[in-house]
C-alpha cells in the first residue's frame, strides 16, 4: 500500500469519525444535544394555560394551539382575576383565559401567527391581548366580523401588535 493509499483510508476514516460524533450529539429529531432543531413544531416552548375551571372556549383555543404545536398545559383556577393583576393585565385587555409562555403573557383568543411573532421577535412588551371574546376567533364560534386586533402591552402602554 503507497502513500496515497494509506492518505485517503486516513480521510475515509476521519469522515466516519466525524459522521458518527454528529449523529451521537443529536437526538432523535435531529438537533444538538437532544434538542429538536431550531423552527421546529417540537421547538416552540410549552404554553401554561391558566382558565376556569368550567370554561369550554378556553379547551378549544387550547385545542387549536396543541394543533399547531404548542404542548400547552392548562391549569384550571377559580382566582383568574388574580392571576391577571399578577402579571399587569390592564382591565380593558381581558379575557377569558391566559397564557405564560417564553416569559410573555397571552391573553385570551390569541391566533397563532401572533403568538409566532412574538415570540421570534422578542419586543420588549409584558405581552399580548386580544381583548373580549371575538367571534370567529380561535376556540370561539361565529363569524369574524372583521380583522382581529391584537394589542402589545408593556409598562409605556397599549398599542397595536398585529391585525389579522
Amino acid at each position: 500500500m503507497g502513500l496515497l493509499g494509506l492518505a485517503g483510508g486516513v480521510i475515509l476514516g476521519l469522515a466516519i469519525l466525524l459522521a458518527l460524533w454528529a449523529a451521537a450529539d443529536r437526538g432523535p429529531a435531529g438537533g444538538r444535544n437532544g434538542q429538536p432543531p431550531a423552527g421546529s413544531v417540537d421547538a416552540r416552548p410549552a404554553p401554561v394555560m391558566y382558565r376556569p375551571p368550567t370554561c369550554a372556549c378556553c379547551t378549544e383555543h387550547a385545542g387549536y394551539l396543541r394543533a399547531h404545536g404548542f404542548p400547552v398545559r392548562s391549569v384550571d383556577t377559580d382566582g383568574m382575576d388574580q392571576v391577571k393583576r399578577r402579571l399587569s393585565i390592564p382591565p380593558e385587555m381581558r379575557s377569558c383565559h391566559t397564557i405564560t409562555v417564553g416569559g410573555y403573557f397571552i391573553e385570551g383568543h390569541v391566533p397563532v401567527e401572533a403568538i409566532v411573532k412574538l415570540l421570534e421577535e422578542r419586543p420588549p412588551v409584558a405581552g399580548i391581548a386580544l381583548p373580549g371574546m371575538p367571534p370567529g376567533s380561535p376556540g370561539m364560534g361565529g363569524e369574524r366580523t372583521g380583522p382581529l386586533v391584537i394589542y402589545a402591552v408593556s409598562p409605556a402602554g397599549v398599542r397595536v401588535f398585529a391585525r389579522l
